[in-house]
């Protein structure tokens, strides 16, 4: 077996490691975690199974394994959530595929960079299907998704993964599978329009007449820089419900 054999079967090994299903075992567990905050991946986590979810980022692993520290979490609101939360979730990706485990609060560090130190994990979950947090644009700030000339629909809500509209338009329309080649819409935060492949899920019918269908549409092929002005979006309008909230 040659040098190049013995590196292909090693980075194969570390392939099976870091993007095996469910992580049991320490050594999975570690060289994920750690290959993440190498890559200081995004994290969501969830206080309490809230509707309200929270952003950060991965930093640190405990040398001992016992613990994990991340950024301080976005918005600000959810760090004095955590230390009395009896349940904390973390989810992320990586390379696609999406990841979650429970923890628990340690301590606030302080310091030049305040950061936030959890538990160690004892099993990580790999999600088959990727999640994403939807919000639902302001009255008075509506968000329009162009289908097709002459099909113009109101976003019910949005998210990274895709949009919800209203529509009076029906299932011959809207057919399961079907596909929009180039759905385009804007957000009220960026000067320039998001386009993108958009193929129908899902469509819920209104109960009465005057009320208009729901349509789910799940987005394909959209570049990175376009999910990321739809993920800065979702955070914040996710800062004004929260504010709103708490007035």
């Amino acid at each position: 077996m040659g040098v190049f054999d013995f590196l292909k079967k090693d980075a194969e090994s570390n392939g099976q490691i870091i993007f095996s299903d469910d992580l049991a075992m320490t050594t999975q567990i570690r060289k994920n975690l750690e290959y993440v905050c190498q890559k200081n991946t995004q994290l969501i986590v969830t206080l309490d199974e809230r509707q309200i979810t929270f952003r950060s980022i991965f930093l640190e692993v405990g040398a001992k394994n016992d613990f994990v520290v991340i950024d301080v979490l976005i918005p600000e609101q959810g760090n004095h959530f955590l230390k009395p939360s009896s349940k904390i979730k973390i989810d992320y990706t990586i390379e696609g595929i999406m990841y979650s485990f429970d923890t628990s609060f340690m301590e606030t560090i302080s310091g030049r960079f305040p950061s936030i130190k959890i538990a160690f994990p004892t099993l990580i979950r790999k999600i088959q299907r990727r999640r994403y947090f939807r919000v639902s644009p302001p009255i008075d700030k509506p968000i329009i998704v162009k289908l097709l000339d002459g099909i113009d629909e109101k976003v019910a809500d949005i998210s990274e993964g895709g949009v919800s509209i209203y529509t009076r338009l029906s299932e011959r329309e809207f057919a399961i599978g079907k596909v929009f080649e180039k759905a385009m819409l804007s957000l009220p935060t960026v000067n320039q329009n998001i386009m993108a492949k958009a193929v129908v899920r899902n469509l819920i019918k209104g109960l009465r007449e005057n009320v208009k269908n729901k349509c789910g549409m799940e987005f394909m092929d959209m570049r990175m820089h376009d999910k990321d002005l739809i993920a800065s979006y979702v955070l914040t309008r996710q800062r004004e419900i929260i504010q709103k909230q708490n007035i």
